[in-house]
Protein backbone atom coordinates (compact mmCIF):
# COMPACT_ATOMS: atom_id res chain seq x y z
CA UNK A 1 0.00 0.00 0.00
CA UNK A 2 1.00 3.42 -1.05
CA UNK A 3 1.80 5.96 1.85
CA UNK A 4 0.86 9.19 0.58
CA UNK A 5 -1.71 11.38 1.07
CA UNK A 6 -4.76 11.61 -1.14
CA UNK A 7 -7.60 14.12 -1.83
CA UNK A 8 -10.75 12.14 -2.30
CA UNK A 9 -13.54 12.97 -4.44
CA UNK A 10 -16.00 10.70 -2.79
CA UNK A 11 -17.81 7.74 -5.66
CA UNK A 12 -17.02 8.31 -9.23
CA UNK A 13 -19.62 6.51 -11.43
CA UNK A 14 -18.77 6.18 -15.42
CA UNK A 15 -21.25 7.28 -17.90
CA UNK A 16 -22.98 3.99 -19.08
CA UNK A 17 -23.35 0.95 -16.56
CA UNK A 18 -20.37 -0.34 -14.82
CA UNK A 19 -18.05 -0.04 -12.22
CA UNK A 20 -17.94 3.07 -9.76
CA UNK A 21 -14.20 4.23 -8.42
CA UNK A 22 -13.25 5.66 -5.21
CA UNK A 23 -12.02 8.87 -7.02
CA UNK A 24 -8.31 9.85 -5.15
CA UNK A 25 -5.95 12.52 -6.20
CA UNK A 26 -2.04 13.36 -5.43
CA UNK A 27 0.11 15.61 -4.26
CA UNK A 28 0.53 16.20 -7.92
CA UNK A 29 -3.19 16.03 -8.74
CA UNK A 30 -2.66 12.58 -10.53
CA UNK A 31 -5.48 10.23 -10.25
CA UNK A 32 -4.93 7.27 -8.18
CA UNK A 33 -8.15 5.71 -8.08
CA UNK A 34 -9.66 2.40 -7.04
CA UNK A 35 -12.35 0.40 -8.32
CA UNK A 36 -14.68 -0.54 -6.08
CA UNK A 37 -15.24 -4.25 -7.47
CA UNK A 38 -17.73 -6.39 -5.35
CA UNK A 39 -14.91 -8.60 -2.89
CA UNK A 40 -12.49 -5.10 -2.94
CA UNK A 41 -10.57 -4.78 0.18
CA UNK A 42 -10.24 -1.15 1.27
CA UNK A 43 -8.10 0.04 3.92
CA UNK A 44 -7.07 3.60 4.94
CA UNK A 45 -6.60 6.98 7.53
CA UNK A 46 -8.40 9.68 7.21
CA UNK A 47 -6.52 13.20 8.17
CA UNK A 48 -8.12 15.76 10.17
CA UNK A 49 -9.83 18.77 8.27
CA UNK A 50 -11.57 18.57 4.91
CA UNK A 51 -10.05 20.53 1.64
CA UNK A 52 -11.27 22.34 -1.19
CA UNK A 53 -11.93 20.52 -4.19
CA UNK A 54 -11.12 23.11 -7.02
CA UNK A 55 -13.47 23.80 -9.79
CA UNK A 56 -14.11 23.55 -12.93
CA UNK A 57 -13.99 24.80 -16.28
CA UNK A 58 -16.04 24.07 -19.42
CA UNK A 59 -15.03 23.99 -23.10
CA UNK A 60 -17.91 22.39 -24.89
CA UNK A 61 -20.65 20.01 -24.12
CA UNK A 62 -18.21 17.49 -24.19
CA UNK A 63 -14.78 18.54 -22.35
CA UNK A 64 -14.04 20.17 -18.69
CA UNK A 65 -11.39 21.02 -16.94
CA UNK A 66 -11.39 19.64 -13.12
CA UNK A 67 -8.57 22.35 -11.80
CA UNK A 68 -7.16 21.79 -8.53
CA UNK A 69 -7.54 24.43 -5.70
CA UNK A 70 -4.72 26.69 -6.50
CA UNK A 71 -4.07 27.35 -3.08
CA UNK A 72 -4.91 23.93 -1.67
CA UNK A 73 -7.50 25.81 0.71
CA UNK A 74 -8.94 23.95 3.39
CA UNK A 75 -12.51 24.49 4.03
CA UNK A 76 -14.95 25.03 6.73
CA UNK A 77 -18.24 23.61 4.99
CA UNK A 78 -19.04 22.67 1.82
CA UNK A 79 -16.50 21.36 -0.88
CA UNK A 80 -15.27 24.71 -2.09
CA UNK A 81 -13.23 27.67 -0.78
CA UNK A 82 -14.68 31.12 -2.16
CA UNK A 83 -12.56 31.74 -4.63
CA UNK A 84 -12.85 28.23 -6.33
CA UNK A 85 -16.39 28.36 -5.54
CA UNK A 86 -16.50 31.96 -7.61
CA UNK A 87 -14.27 30.73 -10.46
CA UNK A 88 -16.30 27.76 -11.03
CA UNK A 89 -17.94 27.95 -14.54
CA UNK A 90 -20.53 24.41 -13.71
CA UNK A 91 -22.69 26.84 -11.02
CA UNK A 92 -24.35 29.25 -13.54
CA UNK A 93 -25.87 26.21 -15.25
CA UNK A 94 -28.66 26.29 -12.37
CA UNK A 95 -29.92 29.56 -12.73
CA UNK A 96 -28.98 30.00 -16.85
CA UNK A 97 -32.73 29.42 -17.76
CA UNK A 98 -33.63 32.61 -15.18
CA UNK A 99 -30.44 34.84 -16.20
CA UNK A 100 -29.36 33.85 -19.71
CA UNK A 101 -25.51 34.07 -18.11
CA UNK A 102 -23.75 31.77 -19.17
CA UNK A 103 -19.66 31.53 -20.92
CA UNK A 104 -19.12 30.10 -24.20
CA UNK A 105 -18.31 26.58 -23.09
CA UNK A 106 -21.46 25.89 -20.88
CA UNK A 107 -23.52 27.17 -23.33
CA UNK A 108 -22.37 24.77 -25.62
CA UNK A 109 -23.35 22.09 -22.75
CA UNK A 110 -26.52 23.19 -22.18
CA UNK A 111 -27.73 23.33 -26.02
CA UNK A 112 -27.82 19.76 -25.97
CA UNK A 113 -30.81 17.22 -24.91
CA UNK A 114 -31.53 17.27 -21.40
CA UNK A 115 -33.87 14.76 -19.69
CA UNK A 116 -36.30 15.19 -17.09
CA UNK A 117 -36.91 12.28 -14.59
CA UNK A 118 -38.31 11.35 -11.42
CA UNK A 119 -35.97 9.19 -8.82
CA UNK A 120 -37.07 8.13 -5.56
CA UNK A 121 -34.68 7.43 -2.60
CA UNK A 122 -34.61 4.46 0.56
CA UNK A 123 -36.28 6.74 2.60
CA UNK A 124 -39.54 6.76 0.43
CA UNK A 125 -38.66 10.98 -1.13
CA UNK A 126 -38.82 11.50 -4.92
CA UNK A 127 -37.84 14.21 -6.63
CA UNK A 128 -37.68 15.83 -9.97
CA UNK A 129 -34.25 16.27 -11.61
CA UNK A 130 -32.62 17.04 -15.13
CA UNK A 131 -29.65 15.06 -16.65
CA UNK A 132 -27.54 16.01 -20.06
CA UNK A 133 -28.13 12.81 -22.43
CA UNK A 134 -24.58 12.12 -22.23
CA UNK A 135 -25.45 11.95 -18.38
CA UNK A 136 -28.58 10.08 -18.37
CA UNK A 137 -27.65 7.42 -16.67
CA UNK A 138 -24.86 8.36 -14.34
CA UNK A 139 -26.58 10.90 -12.91
CA UNK A 140 -29.28 8.98 -11.75
CA UNK A 141 -26.44 6.28 -10.22
CA UNK A 142 -24.01 8.88 -8.63
CA UNK A 143 -27.29 10.47 -7.00
CA UNK A 144 -27.69 7.07 -5.11
CA UNK A 145 -31.56 6.46 -6.54
CA UNK A 146 -33.75 3.66 -6.03
CA UNK A 147 -36.12 3.98 -8.75
CA UNK A 148 -36.60 6.47 -11.24
CA UNK A 149 -38.06 7.12 -14.85
CA UNK A 150 -37.96 9.64 -16.87
CA UNK A 151 -40.55 11.69 -17.85
CA UNK A 152 -39.76 13.74 -20.17
CA UNK A 153 -36.44 14.51 -22.74
CA UNK A 154 -36.06 18.66 -24.00
CA UNK A 155 -34.21 19.99 -26.63
CA UNK A 156 -31.80 22.24 -24.33
CA UNK A 157 -30.76 22.53 -20.76
CA UNK A 158 -33.02 25.84 -20.47
CA UNK A 159 -36.05 24.35 -20.97
CA UNK A 160 -35.83 21.45 -19.27
CA UNK A 161 -35.23 23.62 -15.70
CA UNK A 162 -38.02 25.78 -17.36
CA UNK A 163 -39.94 22.61 -16.96
CA UNK A 164 -38.34 21.14 -14.00
CA UNK A 165 -38.94 24.49 -11.87
CA UNK A 166 -42.92 24.24 -13.14
CA UNK A 167 -43.19 20.31 -11.82
CA UNK A 168 -41.73 21.48 -8.25
CA UNK A 169 -44.54 24.88 -8.19
CA UNK A 170 -47.37 23.33 -9.17
CA UNK A 171 -47.22 19.42 -8.25
CA UNK A 172 -44.88 20.28 -5.07
CA UNK A 173 -41.46 17.80 -6.19
CA UNK A 174 -38.47 18.64 -3.92
CA UNK A 175 -35.31 18.94 -6.63
CA UNK A 176 -32.82 18.06 -3.34
CA UNK A 177 -32.56 15.35 -1.37
CA UNK A 178 -29.84 15.53 1.04
CA UNK A 179 -26.90 12.69 0.46
CA UNK A 180 -26.77 11.87 4.20
CA UNK A 181 -30.71 11.22 3.80
CA UNK A 182 -30.25 8.83 0.97
CA UNK A 183 -27.37 6.54 2.66
CA UNK A 184 -29.53 6.70 5.91
CA UNK A 185 -32.70 5.66 4.40
CA UNK A 186 -31.18 1.82 3.40
CA UNK A 187 -30.99 1.31 7.41
CA UNK A 188 -34.80 2.56 7.92
CA UNK A 189 -37.01 0.23 6.29
CA UNK A 190 -40.22 2.04 5.76
CA UNK A 191 -40.99 0.62 2.11
CA UNK A 192 -39.21 -2.08 -0.18
CA UNK A 193 -37.70 -2.19 -3.32
CA UNK A 194 -41.21 -3.16 -5.18
CA UNK A 195 -43.50 -0.43 -3.34
CA UNK A 196 -40.89 1.99 -3.87
CA UNK A 197 -41.08 1.26 -7.25
CA UNK A 198 -44.63 1.20 -7.82
CA UNK A 199 -44.98 4.41 -6.34
CA UNK A 200 -42.32 5.89 -8.19
CA UNK A 201 -44.29 5.03 -11.44
CA UNK A 202 -47.54 6.80 -9.47
CA UNK A 203 -45.69 9.87 -9.33
CA UNK A 204 -44.35 9.87 -12.86
CA UNK A 205 -47.86 9.45 -14.43
CA UNK A 206 -48.59 12.47 -12.39
CA UNK A 207 -45.87 14.13 -14.01
CA UNK A 208 -46.30 12.83 -17.47
CA UNK A 209 -49.90 13.91 -17.44
CA UNK A 210 -49.06 17.37 -15.99
CA UNK A 211 -46.38 17.82 -18.64
CA UNK A 212 -48.82 16.58 -21.16
CA UNK A 213 -51.57 19.61 -20.82
CA UNK A 214 -48.91 21.95 -21.37
CA UNK A 215 -48.15 23.84 -24.88
CA UNK A 216 -45.02 22.67 -25.32
CA UNK A 217 -45.55 19.23 -25.28
CA UNK A 218 -47.15 19.49 -28.82
CA UNK A 219 -43.71 21.51 -29.91
CA UNK A 220 -40.66 19.61 -31.96
CA UNK A 221 -38.52 20.66 -29.04
CA UNK A 222 -40.00 18.63 -25.94
CA UNK A 223 -41.88 15.25 -25.49
CA UNK A 224 -42.97 13.51 -22.81
CA UNK A 225 -41.69 9.67 -22.22
CA UNK A 226 -42.05 6.68 -20.45
CA UNK A 227 -39.07 5.23 -19.71
CA UNK A 228 -37.46 3.23 -16.74
CA UNK A 229 -34.44 3.48 -15.41
CA UNK A 230 -31.61 0.73 -14.73
CA UNK A 231 -29.96 0.91 -11.38
CA UNK A 232 -26.40 -0.14 -10.80
CA UNK A 233 -25.90 -4.10 -10.65
CA UNK A 234 -23.12 -3.20 -7.94
CA UNK A 235 -26.32 -2.24 -5.80
CA UNK A 236 -27.93 -5.26 -6.08
CA UNK A 237 -26.50 -6.67 -2.41
CA UNK A 238 -27.48 -3.61 -0.72
CA UNK A 239 -30.94 -3.33 -2.26
CA UNK A 240 -31.52 -7.00 -1.08
CA UNK A 241 -30.50 -6.19 2.42
CA UNK A 242 -32.37 -3.11 2.41
CA UNK A 243 -35.50 -5.02 1.29
CA UNK A 244 -34.74 -7.82 3.73
CA UNK A 245 -34.42 -5.47 6.76
CA UNK A 246 -30.95 -6.81 7.39
CA UNK A 247 -28.60 -3.95 6.88
CA UNK A 248 -26.48 -2.53 9.48
CA UNK A 249 -25.12 1.21 10.34
CA UNK A 250 -21.23 1.21 9.95
CA UNK A 251 -19.88 1.57 13.65
CA UNK A 252 -17.61 4.52 12.77
CA UNK A 253 -17.71 7.52 11.62
CA UNK A 254 -15.82 8.05 7.86
CA UNK A 255 -15.07 11.66 8.77
CA UNK A 256 -11.90 10.62 10.45
CA UNK A 257 -9.99 8.20 11.99
CA UNK A 258 -8.89 4.24 10.22
CA UNK A 259 -11.21 2.23 8.65
CA UNK A 260 -10.34 -1.45 6.57
CA UNK A 261 -13.51 -3.47 4.90
CA UNK A 262 -14.06 -5.19 2.22
CA UNK A 263 -16.61 -4.12 -0.44
CA UNK A 264 -19.73 -5.67 -1.34
CA UNK A 265 -22.09 -3.36 -2.92
CA UNK A 266 -22.37 0.00 -3.96
CA UNK A 267 -25.40 2.28 -4.68
CA UNK A 268 -24.74 6.35 -4.83
CA UNK A 269 -22.19 7.08 -2.16
CA UNK A 270 -23.42 4.50 0.07
CA UNK A 271 -20.87 1.83 0.40
CA UNK A 272 -21.79 -1.95 1.41
CA UNK A 273 -18.87 -3.41 3.19
CA UNK A 274 -18.10 -6.38 5.18
CA UNK A 275 -15.99 -6.56 8.07
CA UNK A 276 -13.83 -9.55 9.29
CA UNK A 277 -15.59 -13.05 9.27
CA UNK A 278 -18.78 -11.54 10.12
CA UNK A 279 -22.28 -12.52 7.70
CA UNK A 280 -23.56 -8.94 8.48
CA UNK A 281 -23.55 -6.04 5.69
CA UNK A 282 -22.92 -2.62 6.81
CA UNK A 283 -23.60 0.82 5.13
CA UNK A 284 -21.27 3.05 5.08
CA UNK A 285 -21.48 7.18 4.05
CA UNK A 286 -18.82 7.52 1.63
CA UNK A 287 -19.91 11.23 0.62
CA UNK A 288 -18.53 12.08 4.46
CA UNK A 289 -14.62 11.23 2.30
CA UNK A 290 -15.53 14.29 0.00
CA UNK A 291 -12.82 16.48 0.31
CA UNK A 292 -11.08 14.50 2.81
CA UNK A 293 -7.20 13.42 2.81
CA UNK A 294 -6.60 9.78 3.14
CA UNK A 295 -3.99 7.65 3.78
CA UNK A 296 -4.38 4.12 2.23
CA UNK A 297 -2.95 1.23 4.50
CA UNK A 298 -3.41 -1.98 5.97
CA UNK A 299 -6.38 -0.98 8.68
CA UNK A 300 -9.21 -3.06 10.07
CA UNK A 301 -12.71 -2.10 11.28
CA UNK A 302 -13.78 -4.42 14.22
CA UNK A 303 -17.48 -6.22 13.70
CA UNK A 304 -19.68 -4.99 16.56
CA UNK A 305 -21.65 -7.34 18.47
CA UNK A 306 -25.06 -7.57 16.61
CA UNK A 307 -28.62 -8.74 18.06
CA UNK A 308 -30.67 -10.34 16.57
CA UNK A 309 -34.16 -8.93 16.31
CA UNK A 310 -36.52 -11.12 17.80
CA UNK A 311 -39.31 -9.90 15.56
Amino acid sequence: MQDHVLLCRGVLWPAEPGTPSLSLRDENDAARNISLDSGVELGFGVLSGRWCLGHQLIQDRTHRTQVPCPTGARVARGTQCESCEAADQSRAMHDFHRSGRAGAGLRDYLMQEHWLYIASFAHGVSKIGTAANPSKWRRLAEQGAVSARYVGLAADGAQVRILEDLVTRELGFTQQVRAQSKVRGLLDSRTSCAALDSLTSERASRVREFLATLPIAGDETFRVVDEQWAAPAQAAALLEGWDANELQPYPADLAGGEHGFTVAAVLGQGLGVRLGNAPDLFVADASMLKGRKVVLGQYVTESPAIQSALF
